[in-house]
């Protein structure tokens, strides 16, 4: 599990359990783009809850839209 909740004008809370699959990494990544749009110099706290390493699938996923970013 993914979660991302907005809370504020600069602040994201992520709270990450399980192991996330290809499919899991394009649900939450979509999520923390839409949710962190228009924030400058935020925050974010994260909340992992007995969390795994994602699958191959999902790390390849990240890592490519890591590419895409303009930082």
């Amino acid at each position: 599990m993914f979660k991302v909740i907005r809370k504020g004008m600069n602040r994201l809370d992520i709270e990450m359990s399980g192991k996330l699959n290809a499919e899991d990494m394009i649900i939450a990544l979509d999520e923390l783009v839409s949710k962190a749009e228009n924030i400058e110099n935020g925050k974010m706290l994260y909340d992992v809850i007995d969390f795994h390493v994602p699958s191959l699938d999902a790390i390849t996923i990240e890592f490519s839209r890591l590419l895409c970013l303009d930082f």
